[in-house]
């Protein structure tokens, strides 16, 4: 997922940086993860409670995904966590479009 990438099922996946909650704080590595204008997600890079070597969270909120799946993770970089986000969210749409 890129900031304009088209994902194969379920419409293209966006990043849009968040506004800080409405405040004047707006944290730089904070996104919201976009679908048909509907904010889904987010990847940020919390301040406290991640392992040291994957600083980077992904989090699925516009969904409740099976439980089979992860709804959020840590990973190495904001490229990584846009893949997993973006993997997790395509198996989830596909195992919905199956039930």
């Amino acid at each position: 997922m890129t900031e304009s990438e088209t994902e194969p099922i379920g419409g293209p996946l966006t990043l849009r940086h968040t506004s800080g909650g409405g405040g004047d704080f707006c944290a730089p590595d904070d996104y919201e993860v976009m679908n048909n204008g509907r904010a889904i997600g987010r990847i940020y890079r919390p301040y406290a409670g991640v392992p040291r070597d994957r600083p980077w969270e992904w989090t699925i909120t516009g969904a409740v995904v099976a439980p089979a799946l992860p709804n959020y993770g840590f990973t190495a970089t904001r490229d990584e966590a846009k893949a997993a986000f973006a993997s997790t969210w395509r198996q989830w749409l596909s195992n919905r479009e199956i039930i």
